[in-house]
């Protein structure tokens, strides 16, 4: 069986076993989850027996998640944890199951994930179930009565306790807004919102900081405030300019929401990732910078200046080669004498797909012009090539799309330092980074950084 060991040390290593039925994957991960972040702390290989293993120090009790990456949500599954704790785990086709010796906590953790599942399949695993508002809220609102009735853990430890009565909220509300979230034949509009949407407390979702232990948390008030001002103000998903309700939420008329100081100076941190010159970080930190209350987050930001730092203009972009449906290669290096807008994307990330109606707007402004040209680059797991096809047809993608697979993180996520999507990328005529993190076709600061691009005049070789 392959074991992954994590920092080891003196003290009594908590071990995580298992047996990984879900598709044709290599490897799992492990991660601890702070400030709302999964962090890898050990990846095991799965066997010819489909097992993996981890043996890692738990410093400190705590939830902790498996999966494939931190960014894929539909196989991702959290347990609790602490210093010298055995889990045994079997992941199957749609759930998991607990196998062998566990924990009262990850017992109870196991109850509450078949209790939520009926709606986590529906919300998470969309692709399988071709399900919309007309049955998802009334199957929400029938959980929500038998939540009334749920039991409290009564576990030996009265810290998980108390935390997994957040989790049990936290868990609940990622799974109401990744359904509004993701892809679905029909959307609800205005009336047809479920009563639960509207209602949501942001002062006591916010109350304390039990919502960055959960995977993603502080987006989650973010989307959260979102949805709830769609379904108040019967507000379409074309209309909802997301810097503009950031700005809100955390300087304007509703900054009363956030009731905990540390989540605000997360929610900031947030913002600060749409960031993309230094200029813009200066005029960041005197609009927002008294927001972070804390050395961690105050820290954080000093590091995103250092990345911008070294993402100017003028370092040669890192090459690249993949193939498209057909088979046919394209390497980045190639395209010299080109401006080239590189936009790096899956068919499960919603906010990808948002982007591409505006994507689609600005390659034909450009269609007449041989001196630039637009790739998509999907990063969706090796298995799904054949659901990425038909995705291109169904969506009648524009421009060079190519497949990445399994080659994602070797030649791309790490090159270009990767670590969520969607990410566009601008080369210039010569070869070199315009912006390693470029701006969103949605943003108004992309075309005229295109245009500043396109006045270089590189001789092609």
């Amino acid at each position: 069986m392959p074991v992954s060991i994590a920092s080891l040390s003196a003290q009594e290593l908590s071990i995580v076993s298992g047996v990984w039925e879900r598709g044709n994957v290599e490897s799992v991960k492990l991660y601890s989850i702070a400030e709302s972040t999964l962090t890898e702390i050990a990846s095991s290989k799965i066997d010819d027996s489909h097992r993996f293993s981890f043996a890692f120090n738990a410093d400190k009790e705590g939830f902790f998640a498996i999966s494939l990456s931190p960014t894929i949500v539909m196989h991702r599954y959290v347990f609790y944890i602490k210093p010298g704790d055995r889990l045994n785990l079997k992941v199957t086709d749609d759930s998991y199951e607990l196998t062998g010796e566990n924990t009262p906590e990850n017992e109870e953790m196991y109850k509450w994930h078949n209790f939520i599942f009926p709606l986590e399949s529906k919300a998470v695993y969309f692709q399988k179930h071709n399900s919309t508002y007309v049955d998802f809220f009334p199957l929400l609102d029938e959980k929500l009565e038998e939540l009334k009735s749920y039991p409290k853990a009564a576990t030996p430890n009265r810290a998980f306790n108390a935390a997994f009565e957040n989790f049990k909220r936290n868990d609940l509300l990622f799974i109401a807004l990744n359904f509004i979230q993701t892809p679905r034949s029909a959307h609800p509009v205005g009336e047809d919102y479920d009563d639960y949407y509207r209602n949501l407390d942001l002062p006591a979702l916010t109350a304390n900081t039990s919502l960055l232990n959960y995977p993603a948390g502080s987006s989650l008030v973010l989307n959260a405030y979102m949805t709830k001002r769609r379904a108040l103000d019967d507000l379409p998903t074309n209309q909802i300019n997301y810097q503009s309700l950031m700005e809100q939420l955390l300087v304007g008329s509703d900054a009363g929401l956030i009731a905990n100081d540390t989540v605000r100076g997360e929610l900031t941190l947030l913002l600060s990732k749409n960031l993309k010159t230094l200029a813009q970080l200066d005029d960041f930190r005197q609009k927002y910078g008294k927001s972070l209350v804390t050395e961690n987050q105050q820290a954080r930001l000093n590091n995103l200046e250092l990345a911008l730092r070294k993402n100017v203009a003028g370092e040669k972009a890192p090459d690249f080669t993949f193939a498209d449906a057909n088979g046919k290669e394209y390497t980045l290096s190639s395209f010299k004498g080109k401006v080239v807008y590189v936009d790096i994307w899956a068919t499960w990330c919603g906010w990808c797909i948002k982007e591409i109606p505006e994507l689609k707007k600005i390659e034909a402004e450009y269609k007449n012009r041989d001196d630039i040209v637009f790739i998509g680059i999907s990063v969706d797991e090796a298995a799904d090539v054949a659901k990425w096809k038909t995705f291109l047809t169904q969506k009648k993608m524009p421009g060079i799309q190519l497949f990445a697979g399994e080659k994602a993180n070797e030649a791309l996520k790490k090159p270009y330092k990767i670590s969520g999507i969607p990410r566009f990328i601008l080369v210039g005529k010569d070869g070199k980074l315009v912006s390693g993190d470029a701006p969103r076709p949605s943003s108004k600061e992309l075309r005229p950084l295109l245009e500043e691009a396109l006045k270089a005049n590189v001789p092609r070789s």
